[in-house]
């Protein structure tokens, strides 16, 4: 394969997705609008993704109340250091960054694409911190159940490799004008520096090659408490392709389990949903904090485990 496809390709996996904001510490939680009685919402990007990913999805949360996201160790303005990049590992440096901000204030926790599976590890250990998850066309643990997903999660991986490569000839500068993400200014020159910059490369790349095996150590950890209200949002455009529908069965898995769950089958992209569909976001915020309390399904009275269909 070309280092040329495969920088093409990875458009598909790595930010399959941001604040406009003036930046802070670097890696730490930037964060805009007012508090109020709702949950702060916590943002985290997919891979090769940070604050920058979510910028319009921030300003569109913000009118409601207080929403952060942040760039993880390496990623767009972060500092690099010599860490664990397993999932669980960041999950514990989020939920540090999520208590010295907010406290023992539970908080709602939205992943993107490979977001997905550290929000899940964050909310398996700290539940009692976690009002709600959002899963924006996220993997979590239940990706190792749908063969063809976790084929096409596979696939991902050995194309993320060729992304050192292709930065060196300057391939990943051509990357984000070919996504579904028009950030402002701001936003957008931090979306190029985590494709362009040497330390983003390098960062995103350790990652993606410890998210697959972290998928089994996240899957050991105390399984997702039914209580926890789970929203997810499954972004498709040929929503009756084979690898699409496994796709969504391993998405819906977490709102199968839930007490109170909603699903959204978005007609977009796996990027368009953080931009020109980011409705959809809004949408699940605002049902976990009581909006349209008919959507979804809420069933807490059955048994811990029972099915839900949505």
């Amino acid at each position: 394969m070309s280092v040329v496809l495969a920088a093409l390709l990875l458009v598909g996996c790595a930010t399959r997705g941001g604040l406009d904001t003036a930046v802070g510490v670097s890696g730490g939680l930037e964060c805009v609008g007012a508090r109020t009685s709702r949950p702060t919402v916590i943002l985290e990007a997919g891979a090769f993704g940070g604050a920058a990913d979510w910028s319009l999805v921030a300003e569109r949360l913000a009118a409601g109340g207080r929403v952060c996201a942040y760039d993880r160790d390496g990623m767009g303005m972060a500092a690099i250091h010599d860490l664990d990049r397993s999932p669980v590992a960041i999950a514990a440096r989020l939920e540090a960054m999520v208590a010295q901000q907010e406290g023992d204030a539970p908080v709602i926790l939205a992943g993107h694409s490979n977001g997905g599976l550290y929000v899940e590890a964050f909310a398996r250990l700290w539940p009692e911190r976690t009002a709600g998850l959002v899963l924006v066309d996220a993997v979590g643990t239940d990706v190792k159940d749908h063969p063809l997903a976790l084929a096409d999660l596979e696939h991902e991986a050995r194309l993320a490799a060729f992304t050192p490569a292709a930065r060196a000839v300057g391939l990943t500068r051509l990357v984000p004008l070919m996504d579904d993400i028009s950030p402002a200014a701001e936003a957008a020159a931090r979306r190029r520096s985590a494709w362009t910059g040497r330390t983003s490369v390098q960062a995103g790349v350790a990652e993606v090659r410890a998210f697959l095996p972290g998928l089994a150590a996240v899957d050991a950890l105390p399984p997702l408490r039914p209580s926890i209200p789970v929203a997810v949002i499954v972004a498709s455009r040929t929503p009756s392709a084979a690898l699409d529908r496994d796709w969504r069965a391993a998405e819906i898995a977490p709102a199968q389990r839930a007490c109170r769950a909603l699903v959204l089958d978005a007609r977009a992209s796996h990027t368009s949903i953080l931009d020109a569909q980011r409705d959809y976001v809004a949408e699940a915020v605002g049902w976990l904090n009581g909006e349209r309390p008919e959507a979804g399904v809420a069933r807490c009275s059955d048994p811990p485990g029972s099915r839900i269909e949505p």
